[in-house]
């Protein structure tokens, strides 16, 4: 499995992106519909360019979404500057203090009198220690970013530092992430993390962000958490936005921009031997390819899975975990065996948490830093 996001200074394959290895295999595939929904007029971007079957385009931002840069998006004809700013606003950068992205996050919520913002990402992304297997995540496990990773950017480019800026100060995530396994530790990026599909359940953090004096934060305002009894048919399209792996370092050939790209929601929790808790399986199969593809990127973790009813985008997931390789292409949805690598994204269900992550905004309003909400099933940290 990987997961999406460059956790810690370096690459944590975790979102969302890291490689299908707790599916199952046998039977034979089945290949889906086009959706028949469609998104809202001028936010549709097909991935383009797709390779040949199990095969990687080894890319570092959204697979395939050569044509959907978000910076592109203003000056396009039948597209425009309000789309552009739109889409800008339903994402931001979670950056390190030396100027890393390691994830994506989506913003909710912004109250110019007392700076405080509410933005909804990956709970891979703030692991910061370790837990003994079968144990639930206490506030001890999670980062309180004293050293690193504490800033949110609004921002088309990440690379020459602009946006907005705000401080993460407290950080929400549910009590069942990762409840069997333990965390594994990373050497590499010196961070830790829940290495399986089964055992995700849950992989949401709630930022609490303070805005900077003189900067604020654009949030879309037909964003919302998706209701719990919101249903989607199997396949739809839903729009998915991050940075993908992003560094700011001179010379770094790495993706710094913002991407969007159309693919597919297929089911949730369990698809073609796929199986999760609290996730949607998702990813990109064209009728007629007889092939599945991987879309989500490292550095993609925790960014937003929208879905449009005619009124709203439901922010339905939150990018979680993934193939091996990004851009993975292959003929069976899940991991079968090296010839048979499997191209599959999954995402934190929202709408199961919807509720609670509603109480949290809604008790801690009022002071832009520490823990200020109780509400069950949820923990807590701050620096």
């Amino acid at each position: 499995m990987k997961k999406i996001s460059l956790v810690l200074l370096s690459l944590l394959s975790l979102t969302a992106c890291n490689g299908g290895g707790s599916s199952s295999s046998g039977g034979s595939t089945t290949y889906p519909q086009d959706p028949t929904n469609n998104l809202q007029s001028g936010f549709q971007c097909l991935p383009s360019d797709l390779p040949s079957l199990d095969s990687s385009s080894n890319s570092v931002k959204i697979a395939y979404g050569s044509n959907c840069l978000v910076g592109d998006v203003g000056s396009n004809p039948n597209k425009g500057p309000a789309i552009q700013s739109a889409l800008e606003s339903m994402a931001v950068a979670l950056t390190n203090s030396s100027g890393y992205r390691y994830c994506t996050g989506t913003p909710l919520s912004y109250n110019p009198t007392t700076g405080i913002a509410y933005v909804l990402s990956a709970a891979h992304c703030v692991v910061g220690n370790a837990k003994p297997a079968n144990q639930p995540v206490t506030a001890n496990n999670i980062t309180t970013f004293t050293n690193q990773r504490n800033y949110i950017n609004q921002t088309l480019n990440a690379y020459d530092g602009s946006g907005t800026t705000g401080t993460i100060t407290a950080i929400y995530i549910p009590q069942q992430y990762c409840q069997v396994p333990e965390f594994s530790y990373d050497p590499l990026s010196g961070s830790y993390s829940c290495g399986e599909l089964t055992a995700q359940n849950g992989d949401l953090a709630l930022l609490k962000v303070s805005i900077g004096v003189g900067k604020s934060l654009n949030v879309n305002s037909q964003v919302q958490l998706a209701p719990s009894s919101l249903s989607m048919a199997s396949p739809s399209y839903i729009m998915a936005l991050g940075y993908g792996y992003t560094n700011v370092a001179p010379n770094y050939s790495s993706n710094t921009s913002l991407y969007y790209i159309t693919y597919e929601y297929f089911a949730d929790n369990s698809y073609q031997g796929n199986t999760g808790q609290s996730v949607i399986m998702n990813g990109y199969s064209p009728y007629g390819s007889n092939a599945y593809y991987s879309i989500i990127c490292r550095g993609d973790s925790g960014g937003g899975d929208f879905y449009w009813d005619g009124t709203h985008w439901n922010l339905v997931g939150a990018h979680s975990y993934g193939s091996n390789a990004c851009g993975q292409a292959s003929t069976s949805y899940p991991y079968v065996d090296p010839l048979t690598p499997g191209a599959n994204d999954v995402s934190a269900d929202v709408r199961p948490f919807t509720s609670q992550l509603q109480q949290i905004m809604a008790q801690d309003s009022t002071s832009s830093t520490g823990c200020n909400a109780s509400v069950s099933g949820f923990v807590c940290a701050a620096p």
